[in-house]
């Protein structure tokens, strides 16, 4: 590859870099942050003049610092780790879900001198994950004789209606055998003529 070439493929990495979305910064192996780019501003709210002043530490929640520093530990030490969540703190103090990704920095003679970090801001997919599983969770009051359900507010609704507006189904309707013969023994599709 050409010098030119080569050099332009850089600067390019370079913007692209910079301009993720995602979150990626630097740091060395004792957490000092090296390099932030606008993802990690827009996550954490730090610009790059106050992160370069940091350490990885401070966007750890104070009970994980531990645990993250042990896996830099492990991957200083050539040990693979998939990419894994985790949560980080904003300059605000808001707490993010996030997805990591590592990946070891080498100098000249190959030894390992920083971490590479790509962190994804999933809270939002979280939190839409966590609501859907909410929808129909717990115990619902159901009346034994004509199944509707009591909701949140003391009304009793159709169960349709309950499921429509907690959940993401659609319904088809139909009619099961047994309705079917009580309710049109004549043209009953379900029986059998055998």
């Amino acid at each position: 590859m050409k010098a030119e070439t080569f050099a332009a493929t850089i600067r390019r990495l370079d913007v692209v870099l910079k301009n993720s979305n995602d979150a990626i910064l630097v740091h060395d192996l004792q957490g000092n942050v090296m390099a932030w780019n606008k993802g990690a501003e827009l996550a954490y709210g730090y610009n790059e003049a106050e992160a370069l002043k940091l350490n990885i530490a401070k966007i750890i929640r104070a009970d994980d610092v531990t645990n993250y520093m042990d896996v830099v530990k492990h991957v200083a030490s050539g040990v693979t780790i998939e990419p894994f969540e985790t949560q980080r703190v904003s300059s605000a103090g808001k707490i993010l879900d996030v997805l990591v990704a590592l990946t070891c920095l080498k100098d000249d003679s190959g030894a390992i001198v920083s971490i590479a970090t790509t962190e994804r801001d999933i809270t939002e997919m979280k939190d839409r994950h966590k609501a859907e599983l909410k929808k129909l969770s717990g115990i619902l009051p159901i009346c034994a004789n004509c199944k509707k359900i009591r909701d949140d507010k003391g009304y009793w609704q159709q169960i349709e209606i309950y499921i429509r507006d907690h959940s993401a189904a659609d319904f088809s309707h139909s009619i099961c055998p047994k309705c079917a013969e009580k309710l049109y023994p004549e043209t009953n599709p379900y029986k059998n003529n055998g």
